[in-house]
């Protein structure tokens, strides 16, 4: 692209800017007017247990659209810098299970990155001697994990990338799936970025060869791999998805080191902790002195080993002190394979977790939005809905472990930016209610509002077309249809991602399969069944008492008739897709 061109696409996305902008305000002010209006004006007190739950669903849409409005506040649209040398790049190709014809194609390709200093690895975490004999083969390097890891948690694919930076020097890592082919340019088009020493991370989109005719299972992202991941980077909140990124090591080395260096102080605290509850009050005063003394040393900052050193002496001296209380003070993170995880195991969605530490430790991302490798995307409902689920439960856990509201660190926007993408999960809830509301309507006649009046048409529709107009701004040439789908047909997977992370129910890590898997789908679509077969009954059942005469609102009818529709297509999306039996396109 030439000079002219640039300035002329640059001014074309100030000017979309600007425009976004303005909607966004207007959409805002209407928004809050409906709103006040609907918690002051429009409750229908006689059915509280039907319209406060609706009010709060809309409470929650209007926060997730206040969260939308700042991610695409500040879009950042990159041009890469040229690389300022030829730094060494390591390759990592992350495989379990997958088989010889799926990685095979990524390895090649791999090879064929126009980069001279770099080294291709293939990190096998099943030890499998096929694929130990197609790394020979295709000149790549393999790894797998060593005896030390035998009894030890494993931590999935962050526990394959940790084990493989221990055994390899490059000063950049690129990380690939086993199914993502790379472009041999993707090294000169995104290392010009890390001229910038302050740069950790730069990730790249997700782009799939594979999707079937009309994208039935909703796999295709160009919102999320455009306009919202541009206005994260605006932001510098962009974050690792896991694959197609190249991060520096030295980023990721340090954040290894400062977990590791604060979970031994926390073990040393806790342990020093416990001692101090389990020592008897009169027999070691004493050491339950020294202890206290430690505990406040440490809470100023100094070095915990030479704390640690001072209690082992004065329990060297102790006489009659039980082993189990000495072995308090062994604080090497014993249960782990390697001390330093680079890369975080707090979380199955090891990349967000990772981004989220490498922000608040300072360092920056950058979102180059070029398409620089192609994969697999899942070819059933099972396999889709598993890794939906896998991407929620991993996200939330990071809510839980690593809130991004209260970690040290993150500036304000950087903090909102990650919870964004958090809070999106806790849609499933509100999404039963937005479904509910117009099958309780047509059954019962109560309605969650005080009337469908005038006042309730004269604040709500230039709210809703105000949005949709700024939605399509923002998209502008991406389809959105089928992304709103599964925005509500997805509720059920969002509800169980919640519920399984907070009941503390033990998740693990599962690999995607990248073939098509077989058998009734159906059945994993029952939740979306069901509120169609309710709705189109209600829709069928209130026709039929109106057309008999009954007192009934026309406009109550008319209203939750077309809600209850769009619902119904809505829902529609995943239905057709458990009954999906196409093959992909060429």
């Amino acid at each position: 692209m030439n000079n002219w061109n640039i300035a002329q696409t640059s001014q074309r996305f100030v000017s979309r800017r600007i425009l976004f902008r303005f909607l966004a305000v207007i959409t805002g002010i209407l928004a809050l007017i409906y709103i006040y209006w609907r918690c002051t004006a429009s409750v229908n007190t006689k059915a509280l247990w039907f319209s406060i739950p609706l009010l709060a669903a809309e409470l929650y849409g209007i926060v997730d659209l206040v969260f939308f409005s700042m991610m695409i506040w500040k879009p950042v649209k990159r041009v890469p810098p040229l690389p300022e040398g030829e730094p060494t790049v390591d390759v990592f190709i992350t495989t379990y299970n997958e088989g010889r014809e799926i990685l095979e194609p990524t390895a090649r390709a791999a090879m064929d990155i126009r980069w001279a200093n770099k080294t291709v690895y293939i990190l096998d975490d099943g030890n499998r001697g096929d694929i130990s004999a197609l790394a020979e083969e295709t000149g790549c390097r393999y790894l797998t994990r060593g005896a030390e890891w035998a009894g030890k948690p494993r931590h999935a694919k962050a526990g394959n990338v940790n084990n493989a930076l221990m055994q390899t020097a490059g000063e950049y890592i690129l990380i690939l799936d086993t199914d993502q082919i790379p472009d041999p340019e993707i090294l000169n088009r995104t290392i010009g970025y890390f001229n910038d020493p302050e740069v950790a991370l730069v990730q790249t989109p997700q782009y799939f060869y594979n999707i079937p005719p009309g994208d039935p299972f909703g796999v295709d992202a160009p919102l999320f791999y455009g306009p919202i991941m541009q206005g994260k980077d605006g932001w510098n909140a962009a974050f690792f998805c896991g694959s197609n990124g190249i991060l520096r090591r030295e980023a990721l080395m340090q954040a290894g080191l400062v977990r590791y260096v604060e979970a031994t102080g926390m073990r040393l605290r806790a342990n020093l902790k416990s001692l101090l509850r389990r020592l008897d009050k009169d027999r070691f005063l004493p050491l339950r002195a020294q202890i206290k003394e430690a505990l406040h040393k440490l809470s100023k900052g100094e070095a915990f080993e030479t704390v640690c050193d001072d209690i082992r002496s004065a329990l060297g001296e102790t006489v009659g002190l039980p082993d189990d209380m000495k072995e308090d003070l062994n604080i090497t993170l014993r249960e782990e394979a390697i001390p330093v995880q680079a890369l975080s195991t707090l979380s199955i969605t090891e990349d967000m977790a990772s981004a989220l530490y490498l922000h608040s430790r300072g360092w920056k991302s950058v979102y180059h939005p070029e398409i620089l490798a192609q994969g697999l995307s899942p070819e059933d409902l099972g396999t889709m809905l598993t890794q939906r689920l896998r991407w929620a439960q991993g996200t939330i856990q990071v809510l839980r472990r690593e809130n991004p509201l209260t970690l040290k660190g993150l500036t304000i926007p950087q903090r909102l930016m990650y919870f964004a993408s958090i809070y999106s999960y806790f849609s499933g809830f509100f999404t039963v209610i937005i479904l509910s509301a117009p099958v309780i309507y047509l059954f019962t006649n109560i309605a969650p509002v005080a009337a469908w009046s005038f006042d309730f048409f004269i604040r709500f529709i230039p709210f809703f077309v105000a949005n949709k107009i700024m939605f399509r701004v923002v998209n502008r040439g991406i389809p959105l249809w089928r992304g709103e789908q599964y925005s509500v047909a997805l509720f059920p997977v969002w509800i169980r991602a919640v519920v399984s992370v907070y009941a503390n129910t033990k998740i693990t890590f599962k690999v995607t399969p990248k073939q098509r898997q077989s058998g009734n789908f159906l059945p994993l679509v029952w939740p979306q069944m069901l509120f169609i077969a309710a709705t189109g009954a209600g829709i069928v059942y209130q026709a039929i008492r109106l057309s008999l005469g009954a007192p009934l609102s026309i406009t109550g009818f008319t209203i939750n008739s077309i809600w209850g529709i769009y619902n119904i297509l809505s829902l529609s999306v995943i239905v057709r897709a458990a009954l999906y039996t196409g093959g992909a396109k060429k």
